[in-house]
């Protein structure tokens, strides 16, 4: 499959199904994230991954009121370190 394949058949999911993300789906997510390049290798950014159901309701708000936000089994919340940028 090339790039412009992967452009194409992208989709945005809203439901999600009421079981946990298997350990290793989720460590494989968060490395690529960590291979993602950044100027300078600065890798101005943290991960936080939110498990917690009542963290999840809470962020709802500051995701613009998606309240699929909530309904997710796991959130990446991406956080940048550099806000002045």
């Amino acid at each position: 499959m090339d790039f412009h394949d992967v452009v194409r058949s992208r989709y945005s999911v809203r439901k999600y199904q009421d079981r946990p993300v298997e350990p290793d789906k989720l460590a494989r997510v968060l490395e690529a994230a960590r291979l993602a390049p950044s100027g300078s290798n600065r890798q101005p950014w943290r991960f936080v991954v939110v498990r917690d159901a009542d963290t999840r309701r809470r962020l709802v708000p500051a995701c613009n009121d998606q309240s699929f936000i909530a309904q997710a089994p796991v959130v990446i919340a991406g956080c940048g370190l550099m806000p002045d940028r």
